[in-house]
């Protein structure tokens, strides 16, 4: 291949891309920066104990098809990880309760359910919302179905989240207002979890806790029965020996603990 004279030649050096630019004299050669690494503005407090490092990651060598139970091992798994010793010693939940709001960066599924790291293809937005217009969701979707072949869906909601809570705030601007219009609708069927300003301030924090926990549970079936009536999974459903089913559950950020809500459509 002929290069112009002065154009940048590439040249592959193992896994990483050089470039080297040649008879360009105007330009400079600027010493390599160093990497930066962005960490989240979150801290624990340091400890020595490898065992407290280790209660944070998965099992990276366990598989789901290793699970002779399936689900009911992972939530095993995750009673395992919550209820480790170390996690409470530096109230790790404690902690995890007052972080990131949603779209959350708290709920790693690979750390819940103590799976290792490609064993759950996972697809996250605001409040955990099933929307068929939206390409990024559908496209996961029908990859997860026909190409992977999953055999289970699972929403999982989770408590404290803000995206939830502040649904039906008014002050929400247009893109995200639209986005939770499904959370917006249950307040019809459910005015009562959507209590005003005064009411609310007389509440004591557990009710509060209640009427959000059953908020989230609402919209986490709801968003289980629209996957299962959409058009992808209907497909898949055709095939009568395709095992596949949609499941609701919500992820305790209080003390770690998956929970399935008992909503749950399709063969398994």
């Amino acid at each position: 291949m002929v290069w112009p004279k002065g154009m940048p030649i590439l040249k592959n050096f193992g896994n990483s891309l050089k470039i080297q630019i040649k008879d360009m004299p105007i330009l400079q050669r600027s010493k390599p920066k160093p990497n930066v690494v962005v960490i989240p503005n979150y801290h624990l407090p340091i400890h020595d104990d490898p065992n407290i490092i280790k209660a944070h990651v998965p099992d990276l060598i366990r598989s789901y098809e290793q699970l002779p139970n399936g689900l009911k091992d992972i939530f095993e798994n995750n009673r395992k990880w919550a209820n480790t010793e170390q996690l409470h010693r530096i109230k790790f939940f404690e902690n995890l309760s007052k972080g990131q709001s949603c779209s959350d960066s708290r709920v790693v599924p690979e750390t819940i359910t103590q799976l290792g790291f490609g064993q759950i293809f996972v697809h996250r937005n605001v409040a955990n919302q099933f929307n068929a217009n939206d390409l990024n969701c559908m496209s996961e979707l029908e990859f997860a179905v026909h190409n992977i072949k999953v055999e289970h869906i699972i929403v999982c909601g989770h408590t404290n989240c803000a995206g939830v809570m502040n649904a039906c705030n008014d002050e929400l601007h247009i893109n995200l207002k639209t986005w939770l219009t499904d959370i917006r609708k249950i307040k019809d069927e459910y005015p009562e979890l959507f209590p005003n300003h005064v009411l609310k301030s007389t509440l004591p924090q557990s009710e509060i806790d209640r009427l959000h926990k059953r908020l989230i549970k609402i919209n986490v079936s709801k968003q289980v029965n629209k996957i299962a009536s959409n058009e992808i999974v209907q497909e898949a459903w055709k095939d009568e020996k395709r095992k596949l089913a949609i499941h609701g559950w919500v992820f305790n950020v209080e003390n770690g603990h998956l929970e399935d809500i008992g909503v749950t459509v399709g063969k398994h």
